[in-house]
């Protein structure tokens, strides 16, 4: 075993790690065209990733091009498939959520991104504290301020953390229940500067998510074992500053009370208390997860032909709606989809692995 397959195996701990990155530009493209960006998220269970990563650079190691890091978008189809088949073969998941920046021009965006940040202050009056308002008015300013580019991924962003979070709870609570006591998210930083995703992450995605959960509570299964994850819920009347935190939030959203009594989803400790922001060429499980986000978007713009993508949907859970898709602004009636996403869709449904087992999680003693 070379350097390279120690490492994959030694440095791997006991935690499910969900490894997030885009790929496209997200501004719109200069012709009437089609022209999809994605956010994409891996979950790898601890149980597997150190096997998976070792598999993975014996693969690596078998292409013509031998370099530390191989981009998804240098893939061909032959390479393409051998890695969802890699994939595949281990219980994995992946979602995503795409864009058609061909829809969403700078005038769309523009006003989408204004109508969001007034909402930060519009439920604000005298009576509140003056520290809190101008907490919140520096969030409404950030918000405006924050380029489109950035504003947009930032969007699709919260939605595949929202949409991931009830997978993998549903999903790995009837498989491996104890894969959902250690959860860390590892994000590509791409182009971008610490500062500028960070920001990102605190100013709009945690408290978005912390107001989501409050909204809507995660699924959970009545027979399933969630003695693991519980170490993400908070009890109000045990904790009080997380209650005071939800009472602010509940006047910045114009919310009704939670009862004290409640437990709730810390968003925080869930979101933040294993957040790194990474760069893939240090990262087997962010090269992996841009490769399949290139594909991917390689696959809705009709870049690859279908014998590289074809069996994507062998990673993907399914679910009657799934939130593959999103559009920003005001709703109206969509242009048909191009043949090609039609043809990625059916792949993608008709190939799903179950989300519900035929049986009930069995309880394991000791």
């Amino acid at each position: 075993m070379d350097s390279h397959h120690r490492w994959a195996v030694a440095s791997v701990a006991l935690v499910m790690r969900i490894y997030i990155d885009e790929a496209g530009i997200f501004v719109p493209p200069t012709g009437q065209q089609s022209s999809y960006s994605l956010v994409l998220a891996l979950i790898i269970p601890s149980a597997c990733e150190g096997h998976l990563f070792y598999e993975f650079l014996r693969l690596r190691d078998s292409w013509p091009k031998h370099e530390i890091e191989i981009k998804g978008s240098s893939l061909d189809e032959k390479q393409a498939a051998q890695v969802i088949e890699l994939l595949a073969s281990f219980d994995v998941v992946v979602d995503f959520v795409a864009i058609d920046m061909a829809l969403h021009p700078m005038t769309i965006v523009d006003d989408f991104k204004r109508r969001q940040a007034e909402a930060i202050t519009a439920h604000v009056t005298r009576e509140h504290h003056a520290e809190m308002v101008f907490e919140l008015v520096q969030l409404e300013h950030t918000i405006s301020s924050m380029p489109n580019q950035l504003f947009v991924q930032t969007e699709l962003t919260i939605t595949l953390i929202l949409n991931i979070l009830q997978i993998a709870t549903l999903y790995f609570v009837q498989r491996q229940p104890a894969e959902l006591g250690d959860i860390a998210w590892i994000v590509d930083r791409k182009g971008h500067t610490l500062t500028e995703m960070e920001k990102a992450w605190s100013t709009m995605i945690l408290p978005t998510s912390e107001n989501y959960f409050m909204k809507k509570p995660l699924i959970f299964l009545k027979e399933g074992d969630y003695s693991h994850f519980a170490r993400y819920e908070t009890d109000l009347s045990v904790d009080r500053d997380m209650a005071r935190h939800i009472e602010w939030m509940n006047t910045i959203y114009g919310k009704q009370e939670v009862p004290r009594k409640s437990k709730v989803i810390n968003a925080k400790r869930l979101l933040k208390e294993q957040l790194e922001f990474a760069d893939s060429r240090n990262s087997l499980g962010l090269q992996l997860a841009d490769m399949l986000a290139s594909i991917l978007r390689r696959a809705l713009n009709d870049h690859m032909r279908k014998s590289g993508w074809k069996d994507f949907g062998k990673l993907v859970v399914h679910d009657p709606k799934p939130g593959w898709f999103s559009r920003l602004g005001p709703e109206t009636t969509e242009p048909p989809w191009p043949q090609t996403v039609i043809d990625v869709w059916d792949a993608l449904k008709s190939l799903s692995k179950p989300m519900f087992l035929d049986q009930p999680p069995q309880q394991k003693n000791g």
